[in-house]
This record gives C-alpha cells, structure tokens and sequence, in this order.
C-alpha cells in the first residue's frame, strides 16, 4: 500500500493523509504501507518485491471533487525515450500510469495493481490539509482499500 502526493500542495496530498490514516487501521500482518510523497520514479524500487501494490493518489477526472475512483492502471504505450526523459522528474509532475507503464517495461513492477484514488479539488495551493469534500472521502478509500487487501494466509 502506498500514498503518493506532496502534502504541502492541499489535495495533492491525499495519498499521504490516507497512509496516516492507515497506521490506525488493523490491517493484516502481510501488509506494509509506505507513503512515497512524490518519490517520482523512485516509486519502481520501493514497488518491485510484492506480488500486489495499491496506490492512493488524487487524479482528476474531471467528476465533482470527492468523487472516489478504483482503477486498475491501463497498459500505456512506453517509448526508450520516455525512460531517458522521466529519470529527473518529481510524482507531481508525471503521471502515475505513466511510472506503472514504464516500471512493466523494465520487468520490476508487481503482476497486481490497484489505484484508488479521488477527484481534487485543488492541488495547486500551497497549504497543508485536504479540501472538505476530498477529507470527507477518506473513510470511503479507506473500505474500499480493505476490499483489495487479501485476509492472513
């Protein structure tokens, strides 16, 4: 389970907060939750060695802010150069699908992906803290992560 986002960039955070979120839940001991902040393409070392990873992230859609989002990461066409151009970028300037994508071209992402994420309604402002509507949909990310996650073996 990881978070991705700045905190400091109001919704952008979202991921982050539900990870803080997370360390108050009973999860199940084969569980680990990091939050990756905007670790960019750092993203493909800490992903690598587990069989399913759930991403929490804000993506826009272009729905009502708050509206909650499962996702299962398309298989998006990466070119040689796209490595070569996203090495130098930070998670707040490239896209989520686009890191997953590249981290299956080079064989270290897991076989399960799942993002679950929710619609911002800013991402711009720099000020720590969720939108009313974006905090309000938290406990719903939070069920719908406990859906993914398999019980003990």
């Amino acid at each position: 389970m990881a978070g991705v986002g700045s905190l400091l960039r109001s919704d952008d955070g979202l991921g982050p907060h539900v990870i803080m979120k997370l360390s108050e839940v009973n999860l199940p001991s084969q569980v680990d939750i990091m939050d990756l902040g905007t670790s960019g393409m750092d993203i493909l070392h800490y992903s690598r060695n587990y069989d399913k990873v759930i991403f929490v992230d804000a993506i826009k859609l272009g729905m009502s802010p708050g509206s909650v989002y499962r996702i299962i990461p398309s298989e998006v066409k990466v070119e040689d150069g796209d490595l070569r151009d996203m090495i130098y970028v930070s998670m707040h300037e490239i896209n989520l699908e686009k890191v997953i994508a590249i981290g299956r071209k080079l064989g270290d992402m897991p076989k399960e992906i799942v993002i679950i994420g929710c619609e911002p309604e800013d991402t711009t402002t720099m000020k720590i803290g969720l939108a009313e509507k974006v905090n309000l949909s938290i406990p719903k990310i939070i069920e719908l992560i406990k859906k993914e996650i398999p019980s003990e073996p």
